[in-house]
C-alpha cells in the first residue's frame, strides 16, 4: 500500500531535480548522489533540532520521544541504557502497581560516594546517568546507576530522546511521518539553495522556516490562546528532579495573552 510520505530515494531525487543535476523524476548517481545525500543529512539535522521562534527555546518533537521500561534484578545496580539514547526527558518512575516515589537524580560521583559509605538494598531511591567510553561506531554509550541496590525486580520507566538513525536504503522513510514531510522537503531544498545555488533564491529557505514553525505549533498543541498566565514551575535550579507535569517553557512576559 502506497503511503503519502517520501522515501529516501524520492527525497534525494527531488533535490537533484531542483539543482538541475538530473531530469525530472530521474535519481542522481555518482558524485551528484553524494552531494544530494549530504544536503539531506544537513537538512535533517536542522529540522530535527529547531528553535521555537515564538518563545526562543529549542523545540522537542513529539516523534523524537521514546518510552523505555525495564525490570531490575536483585543486587544489580548498573544497567545499560538503549544504544540510541541521547537525552533523558523525564526522570525514572516505578511501576503503577508499586506505589513508590519517583527516583531522584544524582551524579555518578554521588552514587559512588553513597556506596562507599554503605551498600544496602531495597527499592531504588536515586539514579545517575553515567557515560561510558566513546565507541567510534555507536558514539557514547550510557549506563544507569541505582542506589540502593534493588532487592528484587522493580519496574522502572522513563521517556528519552533517541539519536535518529541515518537514512541509508532507498526505501527508508523519512522520520516525522506525513505531517512533517513537506517541512522536511522544503528544508532540504533550502539547504540546496544555500549550499549549491549560492543563495540566488531564498524561497525554499523561507518556506522551510514557515512550515517548521507551523508544525511546531501543531506538534506542541499550542495556539495563541493557550498561554493564559505565568507557567512557572518554582524549581528553576532543579528541573531534572521535577515531574514531567511541572516542566514548562518560560514564556515572554509580553506575550502572556493573545491579541483579541
Amino acid at each position: 500500500m502506497a503511503r503519502m510520505t517520501l522515501s529516501y530515494v524520492q527525497l534525494y531525487t527531488k533535490v537533484s531535480n531542483f539543482l538541475g543535476l538530473t531530469a525530472t523524476g530521474t535519481a542522481p548517481t555518482g558524485t551528484d548522489l553524494t552531494t544530494c545525500k549530504d544536503i539531506i543529512d544537513r537538512a535533517l539535522r536542522q529540522f530535527l533540532y529547531p528553535i521555537d521562534m515564538k518563545y526562543g527555546i529549542p523545540h522537542e518533537w513529539s516523534f523524537l520521544t521514546q518510552y523505555w521500561s525495564f525490570s531490575t534484578s536483585a543486587d544489580q545496580w548498573k544497567y545499560a541504557l538503549p544504544l540510541d539514547f541521547s537525552e533523558l526527558l523525564t526522570g525514572f518512575s516505578h511501576g503503577d502497581s508499586q506505589s513508590l516515589q519517583n527516583l531522584v537524580k544524582r551524579s555518578g560521583q554521588q552514587i559512588k560516594q553513597m556506596r562507599s559509605t554503605t551498600v544496602t538494598s531495597g527499592w531504588p531511591l536515586y539514579y545517575a546517568l553515567v557515560p561510558l567510553r566513546y565507541d567510534i561506531e555507536i558514539g557514547t554509550a550510557y549506563e544507569l546507576w541505582l542506589y540502593p541496590d534493588p532487592s528484587q525486580a522493580f519496574e522502572l520507566s522513563c521517556f528519552y530522546r533517541p539519536d535518529p538513525v541515518k537514512l541509508s536504503a532507498t526505501t527508508d522513510l523519512v522520520i516525522g511521518g506525513i505531517s512533517a514531510i513537506e517541512a522536511i522537503l522544503e528544508t532540504c531544498l533550502g539547504v540546496a539553495e544555500s549550499q549549491e545555488d549560492d543563495n540566488k533564491s531564498t524561497h525554499h529557505q523561507k518556506k522551510a522556516a514557515e512550515l517548521t514553525q507551523i508544525l511546531i505549533r501543531f506538534d506542541s498543541a499550542k495556539t495563541d490562546t493557550d498561554t493564559i498566565g505565568n507557567l512557572y514551575t518554582g524549581r528553576v535550579g532543579g528541573l531534572e528532579d521535577a515531574s514531567p507535569c511541572s516542566r514548562f517553557a518560560y514564556v515572554d512576559q509580553n506575550d502572556i495573552y493573545a491579541d483579541s
